[in-house]
């Protein structure tokens, strides 16, 4: 809702409710959650401007912010120093769902190495498939395609093991096909002949060790869906509020956290 609207609703006029919402940006909240439930930890971040990063690491089980980081990139070190204040200041974190980032991996796995860490599986899917396409024009092409897609419909022990006996087949069958090399015309060196299938397939490969650990912990989410639908919220906000210097988009957001985690707590 625009400043506007809320004036014609509210009886106050549209400059004395900027200068109230000029207070606000002035100044920003703090806040601490006080829990002893152990909690599933989702981390995602998102870039609201082409070098502002907005990481948050959010209690999805409590549905409520525990922590948050502006930043320029997604830095390890940076990921690692949040790790361990979320885990000075108390919070008893028992999962970790993630994002396949080379960054927010390495920090989980320094910090909380014995914690199960769960790969967000839409984002495997969409790799894999950014790769590929949604019209493989190959039959093992398409045939990944169509393992990749059936991911969605794992939710018990069964489901998996029915999954990776068909991942294993097509590997058994197709590893030799896809990885398949060839040398460049009068040079020795050599390049991949599928190379997007090829990267769709490593892409799988890897992420599957930490695939299906939402199945051994029941609770621990199976993507970060909720902080994606979290910051096109927080986004939509933002374009309603164009021209705020870069400290107060920094606040608004604070206070946009601090008011949703208000409301979660009231609940």
């Amino acid at each position: 809702m625009a400043v506007e609207d809320i004036a014609d609703v509210s009886g106050y006029s549209s400059r004395q409710l900027h200068r109230w919402f000029d207070e606000y940006l002035d100044e920003y909240p703090t806040w601490h959650i006080n829990t002893n439930t152990p909690i599933f930890l989702l981390i995602d971040g998102t870039y609201y401007s082409d070098d502002h990063c907005l990481i948050v690491y959010r209690a999805e089980n409590l549905k409520r912010t525990v922590y948050y980081r502006f930043t320029r990139l997604e830095d390890d070190d940076e990921i690692a120093s949040d790790l361990m204040n979320i885990r000075s200041m108390g919070y008893n974190v028992i999962g970790i769902t993630t994002d396949g980032g080379d960054n927010i991996i390495r920090a989980v796995e320094f910090v909380y190495k014995d914690v199960p860490r769960q790969r967000c599986m839409i984002h495997v899917q969409r790799e894999c498939l950014s790769s590929i396409t949604l019209h493989p024009r190959t039959p093992e092409g398409r045939m990944l395609k169509n393992l990749i897609m059936g991911l969605s419909d794992i939710r018990t022990h069964n489901d998996m093991m029915w999954w990776l006996s068909r991942y294993n087949l097509w590997v058994e069958e197709n590893e030799e096909y896809v990885c398949e090399k060839a040398c460049l015309p009068n040079s020795t060196r050599t390049y991949f002949v599928r190379n997007d299938l090829r990267k769709a397939y490593v892409h799988l490969r890897r992420a599957i060790p930490n695939l299906f650990e939402f199945i051994k912990h029941p609770g621990l989410p199976k993507t970060t869906n909720a902080l994606e639908s979290f910051f096109g919220h927080i986004k939509d906000q933002l374009r309603l509020h164009r021209g705020l210097s870069e400290t107060r988009v920094d606040n608004f957001i604070k206070w946009y956290l601090y008011f949703n985690d208000e409301k979660k707590a009231k609940k």
